[in-house]
């Protein structure tokens, strides 16, 4: 009898000590397959509020830009809510049936720094103008 209760014994502190072992991060990663093709993050980052009330800002100056006159000299523009400024340059205009779009350049001048910007605001349905491209650098 006591021979079976060493067997026993030594049969639970193998099956416990099996639960014990040690494995890397690559022998885990082989283990559960990894698919390391998937990227994570591929959307671009939504833009801050700042940018964002920034290119409503840019966007309304633009829309009601007279193009005779910006052609010849920049606009100026400022947002007292995010305190940034900036001029809004080379502005160009296009139109697609009843759709105009302008397309524009911009400085944006804030408290960390100087940047420029491209984009493009459209209008829609009855006349609307929405900001459609706010980029730093293009």
């Amino acid at each position: 009898m006591h021979g079976i209760w060493k067997a026993l014994a030594a049969s639970c502190v193998i099956t416990v000590l099996g639960g014990c072992t040690v494995m890397s991060g690559k022998a885990l990663e082989d283990a559960a397959k990894v698919d390391h093709s998937i990227q994570t993050a591929s959307l671009e980052p939504a833009p801050s509020p700042e940018t964002e009330s920034d290119g409503l800002t840019v966007r309304n100056a633009v829309s009601s830009a007279n193009l005779d006159r910006t052609q010849a000299e920049p606009l100026a523009w400022s947002n007292t809510d995010t305190g940034a400024s900036g001029t809004i340059t080379a502005i160009e205009e296009t139109r697609a049936g009843d759709q105009i779009c302008r397309s524009f350049k911009t400085s944006r001048q804030r408290f960390d720094g100087v940047a420029v910007y491209k984009g493009e605001t459209c209008t829609r349905g009855s006349g609307e103008w929405t900001l459609t491209r706010f980029n730093e650098g293009g």
